[in-house]
């Protein structure tokens, strides 16, 4: 069986309304938060063509180089240009559930079933990948090439603090170079995130933030700030400063209609004319029919939102 989440592309941008809204491991701020307007949704239908599926290899989450586009879906990665057009995938689907993973039999013998968010750095994209089978509490990082989106060889595993070990759910991973650190935090509502060496993902310490997040299923460091996706009751967009914990809510997505709809995950990048680009996934049921694939009007939601002032 497919787990819940799933989309396919057809990059009809829409939706054009603007809103006003709203050195080593180590912490070091911010003040008031900035103004974010929305720029557009990109609309990727399962169904458009029929059966095409393009949009489920983006279900999971989403990242950039700088000029091409990496996503994840539960079993594997997809390479696109920067207009969102596929160059390349390394698993695939179709109906009823027939899946090719682009989890190698390495890790998918540890059971090791689930992609979430993803990160580009320095040629790899780091893959958070956890287990269905284990409740969620086999949390591990593995590194793939971008090149290629070939399995590196290399995975580490996410134990969490030594206070709460293995429950440091593997919905997405953040890589921040500058600091040499990796992050993650917990499913469940809590105020700290796990902050790990990038070199080999061991535990460091934890950053308190300001206040408690909760279902968070992606993030993003740009500067001082990691960006975070939290799939709560509102569908907010948090960024929390890696220098003192101080944590801002920056707007909530609101979606033009009813349905079910599910936070994923969040990229974060230089706007080309400056300021600051942000991009958040939401999986979009709007007839809420329990996610049946089958469903023509099942898609993924890009909401690009745009600031001139995300120092």
């Amino acid at each position: 069986m497919l787990p819940r989440k799933a989309f396919s592309m057809l990059g009809a941008l829409g939706l054009l309304f603007w809103l006003s809204s709203l050195t080593s491991c180590s912490d070091d701020g911010g003040s008031s938060s900035p103004q974010w307007t929305l720029q557009g949704v990109y609309h990727f239908y399962f169904h458009q063509p029929p059966n095409s599926f393009t949009g489920l290899y983006r279900i999971q989450g989403i990242a950039t180089d700088g000029s091409q586009w990496f996503f994840s879906w539960n079993y594997g990665l997809e390479r696109a240009d920067e207009d969102f057009n596929s160059v390349q995938r390394n698993s695939s689907f179709s109906l009823p559930d027939n899946i090719a993973p682009g989890i190698p039999s390495a890790l998918w013998d540890q059971r090791l079933d689930h992609i979430g968010d993803i990160v580009y750095h320095n040629g790899i994209i780091y893959v958070s990948l956890d287990s269905k089978a284990d409740n969620y509490q086999n949390g591990h990082v593995a590194l793939y090439n971008a090149a290629d989106l070939s399995y590196a060889g290399i995975a580490y595993p996410l134990t969490g603090a030594p206070s709460n070990p293995h429950d440091d759910l593997a919905s997405w991973v953040a890589v921040d170079p500058g600091r040499g650190c990796g992050y993650g935090k917990e499913w469940k509502s809590g105020d700290t995130i796990n902050v790990y060496r990038l070199e080999d993902w061991s535990f460091s310490h934890t950053i308190a933030m300001t206040q408690s997040l909760k279902n968070i299923q992606g993030g993003k460091v740009h500067g001082d700030w990691l960006y975070m996706s939290s799939d709560n009751e509102i569908l907010s967009v948090y960024r929390a400063s890696l220098v003192n914990g101080t944590v801002q809510e920056l707007f909530r997505i609101s979606p033009p209609q009813e349905g079910d709809f599910e936070m994923e995950g969040i990229a974060v990048r230089d706007a080309p004319n400056g300021g600051v680009d942000l991009y958040v996934e939401v999986y979009a049921d709007p007839d809420s029919s329990g996610h049946d694939l089958s469903n023509p009007n099942l898609r993924l939601d890009l909401y690009h939102y745009w600031s001139p002032n995300a120092l």
